[in-house]
């Protein structure tokens, strides 16, 4: 990635991104974690949204999974997605050495 290039544009999609380097999720799996975590609730129509943006960049892809009766898309960062997040969490340590 060029150095003056970095498209991460918000820390939803950061914080999205990291929840599925941790592990694969569903999207309301997502929404929860963000409410648990953060105290911040999202909608479907904020994170679906942002995981199809996502996939078209080649950085989330999905499996199905039944869970009960229930079919799921479950989200996974592909190697593009854990590099870009690899990096975005360099850039932000960079940035954050300024309060030391």
């Amino acid at each position: 990635m060029k150095k003056e290039e970095f498209p991460l544009t918000n820390l939803t999609k950061l914080y999205t991104m990291l929840m599925l380097y941790e592990s694969d999720k569903h999207g309301y799996e997502i929404i929860a974690e963000f409410m648990k975590r953060l105290g911040k609730k999202l909608s479907p129509g904020q994170i679906y949204p942002l995981l199809r943006s996502m996939m078209k960049k080649g950085l989330v892809d999905f499996y199905e999974e039944f869970q009960g009766k229930r079919k799921r898309k479950i989200y996974r960062l592909t190697s593009k997605g854990k590099k870009f997040c690899r990096e975005a969490v360099s850039k932000l340590k960079e940035m954050f050495e300024v309060l030391k």
